[in-house]
């Protein structure tokens, strides 16, 4: 039985991703900074399949992400499949950006999906098997104004998974990208006016989550591939 790790899972697509993994049969590890969002989303799937656990984890800081993935493969034997899911952002202008504000979100964005993949392709590697998906966005192929330390995560988050693409091409490994439109999350209620505008016209997190599943458990997607929806 396949293990799936999904960062940022207390909400939104992380938490309807992990659910639809769990209805696959996949044991799901879910992972927030958040101990009653984590505890919402496994008490939720239970319900559907026994194989949960919740872990807190601050993606950014790599002693917590050693952690997550120790805890995973003491729980369930390993890491088949890794979503890079957790994420943050601010709007505001580069000039009324703090230092402290770009380097939160490259942090979380960025450098958590660094770490979080270089804790479990060992175990991956050491199968020759396992897909991971970089929950990048629209905003990592276009620039938006008022969203530059999030585009760059997001532009990163790209290039990250083209370059650990070749360097696991050999050993039946996938790592591929998913580049979602705005979706109606709660990170998108920080502009709590253009939310009420333009969430009619929103992904739903589940649209996405299912696509990610697709990325997942079809040979369709190609490792190094980055997907738009």
């Amino acid at each position: 039985m396949a293990t799936a790790i999904v960062t940022g899972s207390g909400r939104g697509i992380g938490r309807q991703t992990a659910i639809l993994l769990a209805k696959r049969g996949v044991n799901v590890v879910v992972s927030s900074r958040t101990l009653s969002e984590i505890e919402d989303t496994v008490k939720a799937i239970k319900k559907i399949h026994a194989g949960v656990l919740g872990v807190k984890c601050d993606v950014s800081i790599s002693a917590q992400v050693d952690n997550l993935v120790k805890k995973a493969a003491e729980k369930f034997g390993g890491v088949d499949i890794l979503v890079n899911n957790a994420g943050i952002f601010t709007v505001k202008k580069l000039v009324d950006t703090t230092e402290k504000e770009w380097d939160e979100i490259l942090s979380v964005n960025l450098k958590g999906a660094f770490l979080c993949c270089k804790a479990a392709l060992p175990h991956m590697l050491g199968k020759k098997s396992g897909t991971i998906i970089n929950v990048s966005s629209g905003a990592g192929r276009a620039g938006f104004d008022n969203l530059s330390a999030y585009c760059a995560s997001k532009f990163g988050m790209i290039g990250l998974t083209e370059s650990l693409a070749w360097e696991v091409a050999g050993h039946n490994i996938r790592a591929m990208a998913i580049c979602p439109g705005e979706v109606a999350t709660k990170m998108q209620e920080t502009d709590p006016e253009y939310y009420r505008e333009n969430r009619d016209r929103m992904l739903k997190p589940e649209q996405v989550a299912a696509k990610i599943v697709d990325m997942i458990f079809s040979d369709k997607y190609l490792n190094g591939q980055s997907v738009d929806i």
